[in-house]
């Protein structure tokens, strides 16, 4: 039998005892030291870096020897640091990372007594060919938990720049690390290990916020050449271009490297056997690996004797044919390291070509697997991933590490105070590769579980919150899942063309550069052709949470009135499904920007001329934090 479905809503404004909720303003706050960067045309409100933009860069020299019987760091660098900002500079701020391991230090969670090494030893510090006190008693350079702060003897003029040289050493526990460490039995990923330069911007001048072991990355980006000795029988991985393959690896691993570039089958370039013949590296006590990387937010590198190293390669630019390498660094014997490769191989297809659509722009990516049961850290091109059991998790890690290459590193992101700006797309992205892979898994549905069981709850703070600041046991709700949450329901409400155009223009506008938040919202207005502040101000600034519900069923003959009530004030898309007695059903959807300006109902008239059994509202894919009023029933 035939039947005439229409569709008729108007929306019904109700009081809303919360006066943000009800807000007209279609401006967003701008804190003071934000909005002075804009007023100034350092940056514009059209979402562009203004006229004035500027930022600070380095580069780094860094010898350094990994001492793997001791579990000992010692290295020298020197930094020429060049002062781009329009600011006479009267003091330098270094990070000195693994201060995070004294034991006076503090954190933001406990770590076992046995961890405690004494943070990092200076052995001197010259600026300019001055040679600075560094004794406690100094006037000159103050240690500040993992901030170093230095007097300059001169200030540094605009424009000018600075020579600094410096020795250091610091011993990793034993047993692990935060976030990077010795993993035991000749493994190590070494991450948080040089002493840096914190970044001095147009917001904050100098980043003087702590490492404490929560809050992450916030780097300029600068040049890396670095010299990594290690004992003879040790192969080493890095950020960067490695400059002297030849001189480190035997021949044949050098050729199956080498294939490994253009192909798009993995290539096993060192395996284990390889590792029980003596046939990987050079035959000398210690080997010098040499790798250069340019214009990159940090550098880390992994070391080991004993692990494999799969590779293939993908094509991101068919224009010019330019591939990136494809790794992975781990033991044979974990279950899905023979398809890790291919893994990292489909994340960064799909990152080029699908979400955010813009071509992987490094050399390489290369994932190392340490012997923790799940989890992960990133750097640029490098990662540092556990290894999980499940395969829906194995995926998902190896893309959500991978994913931060591009966020926060190549966008220059500030994740000490918007961690969401960088978590939040690493949680977004990796779902439609996992469910092509584990279509019985569904990433999605467990993404927004999680953000709804937090939504609304008083620990819970909203993104906009400073990541720093953030202690609650539902930091990982503002930093991962609701920030996913918001950019899959923009990309409802925008369409997926029109959602993709925008994020690629905010990736081409603001990669290498440092963006904040209002970048972000100002681009996608750009790029829309309207404000969506009614859309960000409830997902990003706000406390609350989605919720709507059935508020009243009328049936009159063959018409069907539902009244859909929006309790919460996140908006997200409407979904009806109608089900009938002969057991077919029929879905209604509508934009969230059915919520644009209204707070409050909307009536949906739907005819018919089939016998209602049942109306359900929403679908396990829309975060709702109630659904207990998502279902009606006829009696």
């Amino acid at each position: 039998m035939k039947y005439l479905r229409t569709v008729l809503f108007f929306v019904v404004f109700i009081s809303i005892f919360n006066s943000v909720f009800a807000q007209k303003d279609s401006k967003l706050y701008i804190p003071r030291n934000v909005l002075s960067s804009y007023e100034s045309g350092i940056r514009n409100y059209n979402g562009m870096p203004g006229k004035s933009y500027w930022q600070n860069h380095s580069d780094y020299k860094i010898n350094v020897e990994l001492l793997p019987d001791s579990s000992m760091i010692r290295g020298e660098e020197i930094v020429t640091y060049y002062n781009d900002s329009p600011d006479s500079l009267s003091r330098l701020v270094m990070r000195l990372y693994q201060n995070i391991m004294r034991e006076s230090a503090i954190r933001d969670f406990p770590i076992n007594s046995g961890m405690f090494t004494g943070g990092v030893k200076l052995e001197y510090l010259i600026i300019n060919g001055d040679s600075l006190d560094i004794s406690e008693s100094s006037k000159e350079v103050r240690n500040h938990s993992t901030n170093l702060l230095v007097r300059l003897p001169r200030k540094l003029a605009p424009g000018g720049t600075l020579e600094l040289k410096t020795k250091w050493s610091f011993k990793m526990p034993e047993n692990g690390g935060i976030r990077m460490g010795n993993y035991g039995d000749g493994d190590f990923f070494i991450a948080y290990w040089y002493p840096q330069i914190a970044v001095f911007d147009d917001v904050d001048g100098w980043d003087m916020i702590q490492y404490q072991g929560i809050v992450e990355f916030y780097n300029d980006f600068s040049n890396f050449d670095v010299n990594i000795t290690v004992p003879g029988k040790y192969t080493v991985w890095a950020t960067g271009e490695i400059q002297n393959a030849d001189k480190v690896y035997q021949p044949e691993i050098v050729d199956r490297y080498n294939m490994a570039k253009t192909s798009d089958e993995t290539i096993h370039i060192i395996t284990a056997a390889d590792r029980k013949n003596n046939k990987v590296t050079a035959n000398n006590d210690k080997n010098t690996w040499h790798f250069i990387a340019k214009n990159v937010t940090d550098f880390s590198f992994a070391a080991s004797k004993n692990y494999s190293w799969d590779a293939a390669s993908i094509e991101v630019e068919p224009e010019t044919g330019r591939r990136v390498l494809t790794g992975a660094v781990g033991p044979e014997d974990y279950k899905f390291f023979g398809e890790a490769a291919q893994i990292a191989r489909k994340t960064i297809e799909y990152m080029s070509f699908e979400l955010p659509g813009y071509p992987y722009p490094y050399s390489h990516t290369t994932t190392f697997f340490n012997k923790n049961r799940g989890g992960g850290m990133e750097t640029p091109m490098m990662a540092n991933d556990g290894q999980p059991k499940s395969r829906p998790r194995f995926i998902g890690l190896v893309f959500h590490e991978i994913a931060h290459t591009y966020f926060p590193f190549f966008m220059g992101i500030n994740e000490r105070k918007y961690a969401w700006m960088d978590e939040g797309w690493a949680s977004f992205f990796p779902q439609e590769t996992v469910d092509k892979l584990e279509p019985e898994y569904d990433y999605l549905k467990k993404n927004v579980r999680s953000y709804e069981y937090a939504a609304g709850m008083e620990s819970e703070l909203p993104p906009m919150v400073v990541s720093y600041s953030n202690r609650t046991p539902f930091l990982r709700t503002a930093f991962y899942s609701r920030p996913a949450n918001a950019y899959r329901e923009l990309m409802h409400l925008l369409g997926r063309d029109l959602f993709r155009k925008a994020l690629r223009e905010y990736v081409s506008r603001w990669n290498s550069k440092h963006p904040l938040p209002y970048d972000f919202f100002f681009t996608f207005n750009d790029v829309a052709g309207e404000d969506l502040s009614w859309f960000w101000k409830p997902w990003f600034f706000e406390f609350g949470y989605p919720d709507l519900g059935i508020k009243k069923v009328e049936i009159n003959g063959k018409e069907i009135e539902t009244v859909i009530e929006k309790t919460g004030n996140i908006p997200t898309r409407i979904e009806i499904t109608f089900e009938f007695s002969d057991g077919t059903k029929d879905v209604t959807k509508l934009s969230a920007r059915t919520w644009k300006n209204s707070t409050g109902k909307v009536r949906i008239k739907y005819v018919t001329e089939k016998k209602l059994k049942k109306i359900v509202l929403g679908n396990k894919h829309i975060p709702d934090s109630n659904r207990n009023n998502n279902v009606y029933s006829v009696d």
